[in-house]
């Protein structure tokens, strides 16, 4: 049974536009062919929302689902529920509104059937859920990108960790077990500086701080102890968050990658341009470079410094009657000997053909004796096979201990005159040389 326009409207209170004024929602009542030239009422309030007044509806009753997004679709969901006999009906959809902002719109939709199940009038309450959409929206965009940063997080390779302002783990990614061997977990709460180097903490505190203060990012390369104890090597570039209210750092973002291999080679690489290859010892640049640095480190501490100078006695003799192959075996025999005897403090350098030095800090000038001499034994003592055949060798020894201040020309003088002594008195002996005038 079809409900002609006029009937619909004039069936309603008087009274109900008044109440539905200032309602959020829109009443409206169609035939079952919807908004297709079946409109019974629509409430006032439809001029507020959608800015298309009652007026407009009744002229032109395609207004409605000419603005519809997709009206399509829509209307298929409609009446295939219609025709499954459902009572009611809930659709979604957009609506173009006259100003041309777009609106998320819930339809409320309940279904008026006779007694055989025809469809005689549908009664629907338009709700404007554009504000819950754009709500729901930016959380699925949220969700999406927390998605994205988590599994960007869990599967990079380099470790990334969140530091408080006194230096705690706050957070640190699944690849930080891979890196240094630790459960992200277990470094929560835990300070961090604890797993550089004792010597090198105060150092890496001091650039954060010093980033952190002037809000600068700051790029380092540092050494962080894994979980079995050995320390991995670490390109780390930390962000600090600098609070705008307060004006001081409360965040440091720490992206950290291993850079060990790397730091292999450049040692390698260091070695061979500074080590003589047949002896292991410092070639000449390198040896006078450590010489330098080693008097002015003394010079802070007011600490002892004593050289040895030595050479391999009738060298060139070795070469001549055996050759340079047997020279280089009686060389390379020199070499590993004092690379065993030595301290790790001790440098050690080839500065000449056969010709040695030691650099021995904190010894004076009868340390750096006792331990020459004990070098002229091993030395004496030692044979060298070669074909079948045993070499033997000796050295010869300048000591000198540095002066207060002494330049590294004069104190390398005094040693070398020392070993020109020990050479002039007859060679396979140590020979202290005299203090300097002054």
């Amino acid at each position: 049974m079809d409900i002609p326009a006029a009937k619909g409207f004039s069936t309603l209170p008087s009274d109900c536009d008044a109440l539905l004024e200032g309602s959020p929602a829109i009443l409206y009542a169609t035939g079952p062919g919807w908004w297709r030239n079946d409109l019974h009422y629509v409430s006032h309030n439809l001029a507020t929302l959608i800015g298309a007044t009652r007026a407009q509806l009744q002229s032109t009753p395609g207004w409605w689902l000419e603005h519809v997004c997709d009206a399509q679709e829509v209307e298929a969901r409609l009446f295939a529920g219609l025709a499954a006999g459902e009572s009611r009906i809930r659709l979604y959809y957009r609506i173009a509104c006259a100003n041309g902002r777009v609106r998320y719109m819930q339809d409320d939709i309940m279904v008026q059937r006779d007694a055989t199940g025809d469809v005689l009038e549908l009664i629907g309450s338009l709700a404007d859920i554009s504000e819950t959409q754009v709500a729901l929206t930016r959380l699925e965009a949220l969700a999406d990108s927390e998605r994205h940063y988590r599994f960007i997080v869990e599967n990079v390779s380099d470790a990334i960790l969140l530091m408080d302002a006194d230096g705690e783990c706050r957070f640190a990614s699944p690849s930080i077990q891979g890196l240094l061997g630790h459960r992200p977990e277990t470094l929560h709460d835990r300070g961090l500086l604890g797993l550089l180097p004792p010597d090198d903490a105060p150092r890496v505190q001091r650039l954060i701080h010093d980033a952190a203060r002037h809000g600068e990012p700051l790029r380092m390369e540092l050494r962080m102890r894994h979980r079995l104890g050995h320390y991995v090597w670490l390109e780390t570039c930390c962000s600090p968050y600098l609070n705008p209210a307060s004006e001081r750092y409360e965040w440091i973002l720490a992206v950290a990658r291993d850079i060990t291999d790397r730091k292999h080679r450049e040692h390698r690489l260091h070695e061979l341009s500074t080590t003589d290859s047949l002896t292991g010892a410092l070639n000449r640049g390198a040896y006078l470079s450590c010489l330098r640095s080693g008097l002015e480190a003394a010079d802070h501490v007011s600490q002892r410094v004593s050289l040895v100078i030595f050479d391999i006695d009738h060298f060139k003799t070795v070469n001549d009657t055996w050759g340079h192959a047997a020279g280089d075996l009686v060389l390379a025999c020199v070499g590993e000997i004092c690379r065993t005897a030595l301290r790790d403090q001790d440098v050690f350098g080839r500065i000449g053909g056969e010709e040695f030095s030691l650099m021995l800090a904190g010894q004076s000038l009868n340390d750096a004796a006792l331990l020459a001499e004990r070098l002229r034994k091993k030395f004496e003592s030692v044979r060298v096979e070669f074909h079948g055949e045993w070499l033997s060798f000796s050295v010869s020894f300048g000591v000198a201990e540095r002066q207060s201040r002494e330049g590294v020309e004069s104190l390398l003088h005094r040693a070398d005159m020392g070993l020109y002594a020990a050479k002039h008195n007859g060679r396979n002996r140590v020979h202290q040389a005299p203090p300097q005038p002054i």
